[in-house]
């Protein structure tokens, strides 16, 4: 009888263990989320801003009234899809990596 209620009390433990590893887990890729969404922000701003200005300001210059406004709004949708695209493939791999080493910890715990 005794036996029986220690090794309740293991596995409500073990249970109690993978659920927090698992909120630390929801927890971690919160925080990556929100500090790669971040940096994408300035990232993306700068990259849309600097080649419209640049556009209007050397359409302004030079009486070209819409050619380099358009030619440096392409060029801001083109750099804004680099930077949408490296910030995905980014958060990718820094979850891909993470759990990794989530899963490494959890097999050295077990053994």
């Amino acid at each position: 009888m005794k036996q029986a209620a220690a090794e309740d009390t293991t596995t409500s433990t073990d249970v109690i263990d993978e659920e927090m590893q698992r909120l630390a887990s929801v927890m971690d890729a919160r925080q990556q989320f929100l500090v790669s969404t971040a940096d994408m922000s300035w990232r993306l701003a700068i990259t849309v801003v600097v080649p419209i200005v640049a556009g209007v300001k050397l359409d302004d210059y030079f009486n070209t009234s819409p050619s380099l406004t358009l030619l440096g709004f392409m060029v801001a949708a083109a750099g804004g899809s680099a930077v949408v695209w490296r910030t995905v493939k980014n958060l990718n791999t820094e979850q891909a990596e993470s759990s990794k080493k989530s899963h490494r910890s959890k097999k050295t715990g077990e053994d």
